[in-house]
């Protein structure tokens, strides 16, 4: 137990600091992340929805706005991958995608697709009270499988889901703590930047959005960083490039 929480102090640490530093380290990174973000911000602030909350609730799904937003999402998703890559993966060459190990990826994407559609059949069948159940009881039971996928995305070519199972659950704990402390505050803080935003003097709207379009880099980098970190079980260092062999299990 105390080696883990020394874990998850290390894990804490790469988190953080290290995911703060890929604005230096490897700046293309966050701006995955930031310039989608304040592409989305200025065609808010053309579109006059921060003018007030009335107006940004009359405009939420304007299609224009969610043009941009697509990509906004997108945008986060990769930069949350390439940071954890980064962290967390076989080899520092996080843009190379010729580190992934794709053949176990494949296979264990193939495997968690086939599982989610073979329970979405068992749990249609089941009453409101029974699916309840299930669904908590399948939950816990596979959710390791999220070790098993994302290990071959970080280059790890000898996860297998045997492994995953077998000595994967400390790992999985760590990786899902250290992105949730990662995640929760600073969204927050996004969501807030959007309501300070209301109603403010043109020139506060703009440097608000250019600080949050920075929070939403900050959001992709320490979450990316957490899992990265968590899966190798936080002993990522962050004054060095990641190792090129992969951490045992815990």
């Amino acid at each position: 137990m105390r080696r883990w929480f020394g874990s998850l102090g290390a894990g804490l640490k790469t988190t953080f600091i290290g995911g703060t530093r890929l604005f230096v380290l490897a700046p293309l990174i966050p701006l995955i992340a930031i310039i989608p973000e304040f592409t989305q911000h200025v065609v808010e602030i053309k579109l006059g929805m921060f003018a007030s909350k009335d107006a940004f609730n009359a405009l939420a799904m304007d299609p224009t706005r969610w043009a941009f937003g697509y990509a906004k999402v997108a945008g986060l998703m990769l930069a949350i991958f390439a940071s954890a890559r980064y962290w967390g993966g076989a080899r520092e060459r996080w843009w190379d995608l010729r580190t992934v190990a794709w053949k176990p990826f494949v296979i264990a994407l193939a495997g968690n697709t086939a599982l989610t559609i073979a329970l979405f059949g068992i749990g249609s069948r089941l009453s409101v009270a029974a699916k309840l159940v299930f669904d908590v009881i399948v939950t816990i039971a596979t959710f390791p499988m999220l070790v098993w996928l994302i290990g071959p995305l970080l280059g790890d070519r000898a996860m297998t889901l045997r492994r995953t199972y077998t000595g994967g659950w400390g790992r999985l704990l760590l990786m899902v703590l250290l992105a949730a402390i990662a995640f929760w505050p600073a969204s927050q803080l996004h969501q807030w930047n959007h309501r300070w935003a209301m109603g403010a003097p043109h020139a506060a709207v703009w440097a608000l959005m250019v600080w949050d379009a920075v929070v939403v880099g900050l959001i992709a980098c320490w979450t990316g960083a957490a899992l990265g970190a968590g899966y190798r079980g936080g002993e990522a260092e962050i004054d060095t490039a990641p190792s090129a062999e992969p951490l045992p299990i815990r």
